[in-house]
Protein backbone atom coordinates (compact mmCIF):
# COMPACT_ATOMS: atom_id res chain seq x y z
CA UNK A 1 0.00 0.00 0.00
CA UNK A 2 1.38 3.37 -0.65
CA UNK A 3 2.88 5.68 1.93
CA UNK A 4 -0.27 8.47 0.49
CA UNK A 5 -3.24 5.50 0.83
CA UNK A 6 -1.49 4.78 4.64
CA UNK A 7 -1.69 8.26 6.14
CA UNK A 8 -5.12 9.23 4.81
CA UNK A 9 -6.32 6.20 6.44
CA UNK A 10 -4.46 7.36 9.36
CA UNK A 11 -5.85 10.65 8.76
CA UNK A 12 -9.57 9.16 8.86
CA UNK A 13 -8.77 7.52 12.02
CA UNK A 14 -8.22 11.26 13.67
CA UNK A 15 -11.54 12.00 12.11
CA UNK A 16 -13.17 9.04 13.52
CA UNK A 17 -11.70 9.78 16.93
CA UNK A 18 -12.50 13.35 16.92
CA UNK A 19 -15.80 12.75 16.10
CA UNK A 20 -16.17 10.17 18.47
CA UNK A 21 -15.68 12.76 21.38
CA UNK A 22 -19.03 13.93 20.70
CA UNK A 23 -20.57 10.59 22.11
CA UNK A 24 -17.99 10.56 24.92
CA UNK A 25 -19.54 13.93 26.06
CA UNK A 26 -22.91 12.28 25.74
CA UNK A 27 -21.53 9.11 28.01
CA UNK A 28 -23.46 10.05 31.36
CA UNK A 29 -26.42 10.84 29.87
CA UNK A 30 -26.77 7.65 27.52
CA UNK A 31 -28.86 5.91 30.33
CA UNK A 32 -31.60 8.13 29.27
CA UNK A 33 -31.76 6.14 25.37
CA UNK A 34 -29.94 7.46 22.05
CA UNK A 35 -30.91 10.80 20.91
CA UNK A 36 -33.73 11.05 18.18
CA UNK A 37 -31.08 13.12 16.20
CA UNK A 38 -28.38 9.42 16.37
CA UNK A 39 -30.82 7.54 14.39
CA UNK A 40 -31.09 10.09 11.38
CA UNK A 41 -29.40 9.27 7.98
CA UNK A 42 -28.56 12.58 7.86
CA UNK A 43 -25.95 12.41 11.07
CA UNK A 44 -24.53 9.37 9.78
CA UNK A 45 -24.00 11.11 6.58
CA UNK A 46 -22.35 14.21 8.14
CA UNK A 47 -20.34 12.27 10.15
CA UNK A 48 -18.33 10.34 7.98
CA UNK A 49 -18.48 12.82 5.85
CA UNK A 50 -16.81 14.99 8.74
CA UNK A 51 -14.27 12.03 9.53
CA UNK A 52 -13.35 11.90 5.74
CA UNK A 53 -12.39 15.46 5.75
CA UNK A 54 -9.86 14.46 7.93
CA UNK A 55 -8.61 12.15 5.49
CA UNK A 56 -8.56 14.21 2.46
CA UNK A 57 -6.70 16.53 4.51
CA UNK A 58 -3.92 14.59 4.92
CA UNK A 59 -3.96 13.51 1.35
CA UNK A 60 -3.45 16.96 0.49
CA UNK A 61 -0.71 17.73 2.52
CA UNK A 62 1.13 14.89 1.40
CA UNK A 63 0.03 15.24 -2.24
CA UNK A 64 1.68 18.95 -1.61
CA UNK A 65 5.27 17.42 -0.82
CA UNK A 66 4.88 17.41 2.77
CA UNK A 67 6.11 14.16 4.39
CA UNK A 68 3.52 12.76 7.31
CA UNK A 69 4.26 10.87 10.23
CA UNK A 70 1.41 8.33 10.76
CA UNK A 71 1.37 10.60 14.27
CA UNK A 72 0.84 13.69 12.16
CA UNK A 73 -1.46 12.51 9.59
CA UNK A 74 -3.89 10.89 12.77
CA UNK A 75 -3.31 14.53 14.51
CA UNK A 76 -3.95 16.22 11.17
CA UNK A 77 -7.11 13.96 10.73
CA UNK A 78 -8.40 14.67 13.79
CA UNK A 79 -7.99 18.28 14.09
CA UNK A 80 -9.96 18.70 10.80
CA UNK A 81 -13.24 18.48 11.83
CA UNK A 82 -12.75 20.12 15.02
CA UNK A 83 -11.24 23.48 13.37
CA UNK A 84 -14.05 23.30 10.54
CA UNK A 85 -16.88 22.99 13.50
CA UNK A 86 -15.30 25.82 15.35
CA UNK A 87 -15.13 27.87 11.75
CA UNK A 88 -18.49 27.10 11.10
CA UNK A 89 -19.75 28.63 14.80
CA UNK A 90 -17.72 31.83 14.52
CA UNK A 91 -19.34 32.86 11.13
CA UNK A 92 -21.30 35.82 12.03
CA UNK A 93 -24.66 36.53 11.08
CA UNK A 94 -25.37 38.46 7.56
CA UNK A 95 -27.72 40.92 7.47
CA UNK A 96 -30.35 40.16 4.15
CA UNK A 97 -30.82 43.68 3.52
CA UNK A 98 -33.46 45.39 1.80
CA UNK A 99 -34.74 45.00 -1.97
CA UNK A 100 -34.67 48.50 -2.46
Amino acid sequence: MSELVVNALWGLGGGIAAESLQWFHLRKELYKGVPDWARSWGYWIVTVGMAGMGSLLVALYQSSGSDLSPILAFNIGASAPLILASLVRQVPPIDPGTSD
